[in-house]
């Protein structure tokens, strides 16, 4: 039997999101839907609906479910969103204009979270099973941005750092430091090599000094209480104290002083976090990384305000490291350039501090954020670029915007041959090709674990001033799928933007940020 309802008023998806057509069955334990795969769907990706479409559809046919059981008891409809996915298994992946029947059993309920199996059926065969984890909410909450610094070589606050960038300011210099390296290179580094905090008592590594540094300016400007036990901690870093391991003894207490919950126990103590802090470090996308984590424990009801900070210095071990890619470029980086040759490493700290409670009409909200995995190389990026358009389409959808919705992009933009042309092929797929797209590497070079934190704060003030900053180095398009590079201050009425990540280990993020 199909019930005779209109699928908009059992689930609070709108088109172009839809992913469910018709619920065929439903009684207390099972439900039943179709769905008819278009041309036109966003989630169709080279003529097959993708993994991402699989997985929302499912989660919609449980939406419908709860929608349908909602009204038969004349209940408001609760909103629920996916805590987990397990045993995901896709076998195929269906083409336009196949029809999938999917069903969803209850196989458990705690508190206010139900376990669901899924299976999608096409054909009459099994193309894609799972089950996930959903979490039941009034409402979730909005995650805004109430406060953020930026340290870096161009300044110590981010007002400092966007005055820079408005005015074309670069960080990247030629570096004569045999400390780094035997030759001249270029690089973002901050030139005094002072402690960034005063009266250091504990005898905290640069590394430390940075995020306390930058929290510390970040904290000025919010009223957050980190001692409230609602209050998380979260790090970004991709090497932390790694450069120890060149001026110390290889001994047990080394190892302890170098690891990263050392640090974060470090920095959470000098602030009195009350809660055990949380670390990222997943190469490149770290930042991003953090940012979504952050937006996750709030929306989950775990917490209120996450504190987000990231830094990285820069070290001979890792500056060689790159080196061994062949990675460095022998002068200041290109990003997207047909000359561009490889990329800059840079020094700095960010720091974002997220809440469920608004401070001004002006903050920015974080709207939705997603992570893939290439699964294709430990160090060279996918040559389709279909898995960072995964991330992009799934933060779109999150975010219930539409591709033209997004006003600019701020790509990773490493200018490395291949990182921009895959993002250029991913940007491309997620049809966003004429959408503006910036690269800031050319100002700060790669601050690896602060890179996704300071180039999001940096498009933060974009959309607060209607002011995108341009890519420095760019002259000419050269990637096989050309993007809308700028090469000057971009003014617009801007409401939405995209940022976008990519790293080592083939990981991509995206998230995207809105203005009310």
């Amino acid at each position: 039997m199909i019930i005779e309802e209109n699928i908009l008023a059992l689930i609070p998806q709108r088109p172009p999101f839809v992913m469910i057509d018709k619920m065929l069955y439903s009684d207390e334990t099972v439900t039943r839907t179709s769905f008819l795969i278009t041309e036109e769907n966003v989630l169709v990706v080279n003529g097959e609906f993708s993994e991402a479409g699989l997985l929302e559809n499912i989660a919609q046919t449980a939406a419908a479910r709860a929608g349908y059981m909602a009204m038969m008891e004349n209940k408001p409809v609760a909103v629920g969103y996916i805590g987990a996915v397990k045993n995901l298994e896709i076998f195929e992946l269906p083409k336009i204009n196949d029809e999938l029947i999917t069903e969803i059993k209850i196989e458990d309920q705690v508190f206010d979270m139900i376990v669901i199996s899924g299976t999608v059926r096409c054909k009459d065969k099994v193309i894609a099973q799972c089950e996930m984890n959903i979490f039941v909410s009034k409402k979730k909450p909005d995650v805004f941005i109430v406060s953020d610094n930026i340290l870096s070589p161009l300044g110590l606050t981010t007002a400092e750092n966007f005055n820079q960038l408005k005015n074309g300011v670069s960080g990247i210099r030629k570096n004569q430091d045999t400390a780094l390296a035997d030759q001249p290179f270029y690089a973002s580094l901050f030139e005094n090599k002072n402690d960034f905090i005063q009266n250091d008592d504990h005898k905290y590594t640069r590394f430390e000094q940075l995020l306390i540094a930058s929290v510390k300016d970040a904290l000025k400007n919010s009223s957050i209480d980190v001692t409230d036990k609602k209050t998380m901690l979260i790090i970004s870093t991709t090497k932390g104290n790694i450069s120890l391991l060149e001026t110390e003894e290889s001994n047990p207490t080394l190892q302890k002083r170098i690891s990263l919950p050392t640090s974060g126990k470090l920095v959470a103590e000098y602030f009195g976090f009350i809660n055990q802090p949380l670390i990222v470090s997943n190469a490149c996308i770290s930042g991003i990384m953090a940012i979504i984590t952050g937006m996750r424990l709030i929306r989950s009801g775990q917490y209120e305000n996450a504190v987000i900070t990231g830094a990285d210095i820069i070290s001979k071990f890792v500056l060689s490291g790159f080196q061994s890619f062949q990675a460095i470029s022998p002068g200041p980086c290109k990003p997207f350039d047909v000359n561009r040759d490889g990329i800059n490493l840079g020094e700095g700290a960010a720091t974002i501090i997220l809440s469920a409670k608004q401070k001004s009409e002006q903050d920015i909200k974080v709207m939705g954020g997603a992570i893939s995995n290439d699964a294709n190389h430990l160090s060279a990026p996918s040559r389709t670029g279909e898995e960072l358009c995964q991330a992009i389409t799934k933060s779109l959808v999150e975010a219930k915007l539409l591709a033209g919705a997004i006003d600019f992009i701020s790509a990773h933009g490493t200018a490395t041959i291949y990182n921009d042309e895959m993002e250029a092929k991913a940007i491309t797929l997620a049809d966003m090709q004429t959408v503006p797209v910036n690269s800031l590497k050319g100002y700060y070079g790669h601050t690896l674990g602060a890179a996704g934190l300071i180039e999001s704060i940096v498009s933060i003030h974009s959309l607060k001033e209607n002011l995108a900053i341009p890519t420095s180095g760019f002259k000419e398009m050269s990637t096989t799928n050309p993007l809308n590079i700028y090469t000057d201050l971009l003014p617009g009425n801007f409401k939405n933007c995209l940022k976008t990540g990519s790293g080592f280990g083939g990981c991509n993020a995206a998230v995207v940020f809105s203005k009310q």
